[in-house]
């Protein structure tokens, strides 16, 4: 196992032995040791399977490879506009938003929703200098079929319809997708989508293409996501970090905290919150084999700006929340110095000759420090900013988490039966509409 970790872990305050009663003990973590029996072997099976498994990704993924595309993006393309919906787009989004360069070659853009006020603004594209990269798993995706689809007319106008296939790249798995069949019809190169989940699959070339595009780290990023899975690979409750924070939470749910509030100290660490949200609710959202509803529920309070809007909630509001921080402690050194001259002003007093930074941070430890007061649990991420290596850590742990929890819950973390209903009542609802229209 790598004794490398640049990503710090406090979970002591969501221990009886700091806070109190509000607290989980240790010896209850223990006791959720045989019920994890299965999972032990399970992610030796995957970490070692000869195919593409989401705990294997950071050893099989073809990192040269998507460098190679990647390079050959930046030299011929401007800027990349990635179409896809939840785990084709958050997962990648993270990685740029969290990691890309400041002033990246080429500028990646992420449109993961089809309403039609923010698609207008592809209207404005100069393609000749831009390049398309759509993804779905499935390659049926409504939406995402819908974008490339209203698109593609105004790309083949401005570029001629023999220049498309030069300004697209394709990213799929079934060949019976429509989205593969679109790419044999238009002569578009198509990129193997990775079997597996697309909730799970950022560390594949879904979220490491795009990303390397916009100035990411990827080896980094890989080389921490390596580290993680052999610390999760660990058999014992408290040397295995998943295992030890994610019987942890499953405590606090059965305790009714079933909220898990992420609260990331860190502007571009909230799109961190973006993919997990959806990797939280997805995976644990289920019914189970005795026909319990489980799951746990994903949302965002934002340090400092929710102290004023959320904290007074979370402090004497209901007792059915989990508090995650995520910060950046090199802050601390970063901001300008407020200046001692209205220092006899008593509010500013305090401010006085300390940086925005020291603010910042001083201001999430007393929210950790007054939540713990309370009884109420909450724990600390901490990764410095456009840490590569740290945020591969987080990746494969908060994944790993996940699949703890759903393994003590009972449920499948990697299927989404009750989606369906939807998917299908939308194309119900569309053909409705389409005979009203011939009716009018």
């Amino acid at each position: 196992m790598s004794d490398i970790s640049r990503l710090s872990i406090d979970n002591k305050n969501l221990f009886d032995t700091t806070i109190g009663d509000g607290g989980v003990s240790e010896k209850d973590i223990e006791a959720l040791s045989p019920k994890l029996d299965s999972l032990r072997k399970r992610i030796n099976e995957w970490a070692e399977s000869s195919s593409p498994t989401f705990l294997n990704l950071p050893l099989s993924s073809d990192v040269q490879s998507i460098k190679r595309r990647g390079q050959q993006i930046v030299r011929d393309f401007n800027r990349t506009i990635v179409f896809g919906i939840g785990g084709s787009s958050l997962g990648g989004e993270m990685l740029v938003r969290t990691l890309g360069a400041a002033s990246p070659k080429n500028t990646v853009s992420f449109y993961d929703n089809v309403d039609p006020s923010t698609m207008i603004e592809l209207e404005n594209v100069k393609w000749s200098e831009t390049l398309l990269l759509v993804i779905s798993k499935s390659g049926n995706t409504a939406e995402t079929l819908s974008q490339f689809l209203t698109t593609l007319p105004v790309m083949e106008h401005e570029l001629g319809f023999d220049k498309v296939a030069d300004h697209t790249l394709i990213i799929t798995e079934n060949k019976d997708g429509a989205l593969f069949k679109l790419s044999q019809e238009l002569n578009i190169e198509v990129i193997e989508h990775p079997p597996v989940g697309g909730r799970f699959c950022v560390l594949s070339v879904v979220g490491l293409l795009p990303a390397y595009v916009g100035g990411v780290d990827i080896a980094g990023v890989m080389e921490g996501a390596r580290s993680m899975v052999a610390r999760c690979a660990e058999h014992g409750m408290l040397e295995n970090p998943a295992f030890h924070n994610g019987a942890a939470q499953y405590l606090h749910a059965k305790r009714n905290r079933t909220i898990s509030v992420v609260m990331p100290y860190a502007d571009n660490l909230r799109f961190v919150v973006n993919w997990f949200r959806q990797l939280w609710a997805e995976s644990l959202g289920k019914i189970d084999k005795d026909g319990n509803h489980q799951g746990l529920t994903p949302t965002e309070a934002h340090g400092v700006t929710d102290q004023h809007s959320q904290l007074q909630l979370l402090l004497e509001g209901p007792d059915d929340k989990l508090v995650t921080f995520i910060t950046d402690p090199g802050f601390r050194f970063q901001g300008k110095r407020v200046p001692m001259r209205f220092k006899h002003i008593p509010a500013i007093t305090p401010l006085a000759g300390h940086t925005i930074g020291e603010l910042f941070l001083s201001e999430l430890k007393a929210t950790r420090t007054t939540l713990s007061r309370r009884g109420r649990p909450n724990r600390t991420f901490a990764l410095l900013g456009r840490d590569a290596y740290a945020l591969g850590e987080l990746i494969i742990l908060l994944e790993m988490e996940t699949i703890v929890v759903a393994e003590l819950m009972g449920v499948d973390p990697f299927d989404q039966p009750a989606v369906e209903e939807s998917k299908v009542l939308t194309r119900e609802y569309l053909s409705e509409l389409r005979s009203v229209n011939e009716f009018i």
